[in-house]
């Protein structure tokens, strides 16, 4: 997607493929094993978010897993009304909303800020609302997943990300 520029970042990089996952996986129908993606889906939109897990379910082979790692939009959601609440509970209300605009950039960080593509965040998502995409998609054997833990084991090790993240695993 070319969210990070080249000069950011240092190793050996051959025998990785770029591209814009966005519009397509350069991959052949059912030749790949594993994937595992975090916290990319939320930066382009929801459409080209579900072509993309098409495109995973595509690629993979009969059996083979994905593990998808993305924000969790239910556990923003929760701190930002817990953080309301407080406010709200207040004799005097602050005259700044930092809990809110956080909230609103963590959700609708693209189209807050005018930045180039895929900086921020574009849509987020819910358990009930990635489990239905990837059903819709051909994954079987959705599960939940707890941080660094998970039926693939080399897969869960690649979390980086415990508190804010919904891990989910499923197979073609």
């Amino acid at each position: 997607m070319n969210i990070i520029d080249e000069s950011r970042f240092v190793a050996d990089w051959s025998g990785i493929i770029r591209c814009d996952v966005s519009k397509g996986i350069h991959f052949g129908d059912d030749t790949v094993d594993k994937i595992y993606s975090s916290h990319l889906l939320e930066h382009i939109p929801r459409d080209r978010g579900v072509f993309f897990i098409k495109e995973c379910h595509r690629v993979l082979k009969r059996g083979g897993v994905m593990r998808l790692v993305v924000p969790d939009l239910f556990f923003h959601t929760e701190r930002y009304v817990e953080a309301t609440r407080a406010l709200i509970g207040r004799e005097k209300l602050p005259e700044d909303r930092i809990p809110h605009d956080v909230f609103l950039n963590t959700i609708y960080g693209a189209y807050l800020k005018k930045r180039r593509y895929g900086a921020e965040h574009y849509y987020m998502y819910d358990l009930p609302t990635l489990v239905c995409i990837l059903k819709n998609s051909g994954f079987e054997n959705i599960k939940k997943r707890e941080f660094k833990e998970g039926a693939d084991k080399e897969l869960a090790s690649f979390d980086s990300r415990p508190n804010e993240s919904l891990h989910l695993e499923c197979i073609k």
